[in-house]
């Protein structure tokens, strides 16, 4: 509450807009084949669970997967777990870039198709 008479405390300044991306994130390989059978889980193998996992990645200025968010989910949480963390752990990006060249955060998609592995 301002006094009467006083003048209103200062405002502060507007966020600065978000970088421009001039280059998106680029994944060093295909995300694809970062996966094999021996990274199904057991419990989604005794369950007989499969499905088709949907991923939003955030990446970071090093090319390094700093987040990762479900967008549409296999019906698994086992494989929807399994889908983020062996993408964080294996996935490596050339990161996106702004107008002047520099590294900024980035995003990028990717479904992850899990089917039960052959006996």
């Amino acid at each position: 509450v301002t006094p009467p008479g006083a003048a209103p405390p200062p405002q502060a300044p507007p966020a600065p807009p978000p970088p421009r991306v001039s280059q998106a994130a680029r994944a060093r390989g295909n995300l694809v084949a970062l996966f094999s059978t021996d990274d199904y889980p057991q419990s989604a193998i005794r369950n007989e669970e499969q499905g088709t996992t949907a991923v939003r990645l955030t990446i970071g200025t090093g090319g390094r997967v700093e987040g990762c968010d479900v967008t549409s989910s296999s019906g698994s949480g086992a494989l929807d777990q399994a889908t983020c963390n062996i993408i964080r752990r294996r996935a490596r990006y050339t990161p996106a870039k702004d107008q002047a060249g520099n590294p900024i955060t980035g995003t990028d998609s990717a479904r992850i198709r899990w089917e039960l592995p052959e006996e």
